[in-house]
């Protein structure tokens, strides 16, 4: 019984995504350092299958901005990052460096207390968080005191979109950090569940999808 509900989800997950699709998220899930597959994580399937709808307008804003992407992935390879981090902005801000959210700005969407803990100057005059270049350095920063934090770079993620104390909070609880058992848990933000399904159906697509691949003649 167990082999034969294992074997609809794999082919309910392949028809859901298509073969290359769930070898393109499986391989982003690894540069995250999660042990656990797409198959083995059908809250993922859920989450992920929620927002496909969203990214074919992120692709094209994507396709806009590849010049200035570029480089804040420059910043983030010299910085041993995985490519998936540099594109957290088109989840946060649509890749829009003047944008403003509820007490957020910038590319990185930053607080302003954010912004100031790792180095970046907020003042009337001159708010560093929308400097693409200043702000990416600052993410750069947090992200990697948030890898030390947490010990990998999906927890990284999480905290990035929900918050340090918050995600503590939910490892406690829930006795574990991994993907799965989180992810299931209905305190579960639904900011930090959109920013992270984007961000993992983006980076699939852009860094391991064999078909834009072949589209590159990589």
């Amino acid at each position: 019984m167990i082999r034969i509900l294992f074997l609809f989800i794999v082919f309910f997950t392949i028809e859901l995504f298509g073969r290359s699709d769930v070898e393109a998220i499986n391989l982003s899930l690894q540069s995250l350092q999660s042990e656990e597959s797409l198959l083995e994580t059908a809250v993922l399937d859920n989450t992920l299958d929620r927002y496909r709808g969203t990214i074919s307008p992120l692709y094209k804003r994507y396709q806009s901005t590849t010049d200035e992407l570029e480089r804040v992935k420059a910043k983030f390879a010299d910085a041993g990052i995985p490519p998936f981090f540099a594109l957290i902005p088109y989840a946060e801000s649509k890749f829009n460096p003047s944008s403003h959210g509820y007490g957020t700005a910038g590319l990185w969407q930053f607080t302003k207390q954010s912004a100031r803990n790792f180095g970046l100057s907020v003042t009337k005059k001159n708010d560093e968080r929308l400097n693409i270049d200043r702000s990416t350095e600052a993410a750069i920063r947090y992200i990697k005191y948030l890898k030390n934090e947490f010990g990998n770079w999906y927890l990284a993620d999480f905290a990035y979109a929900m918050g340090e104390g918050t995600l503590r909070r939910m490892i406690q609880k829930n006795g574990s950090d991994k993907m799965s058992v989180l992810l299931k848990d209905p305190h579960f933000p639904s900011g930090a569940k959109a920013h992270f399904a984007k961000t993992l159906l983006l980076d699939a697509k852009i860094h391991y999808s064999k078909k834009d691949e072949e589209i590159r003649g990589e």
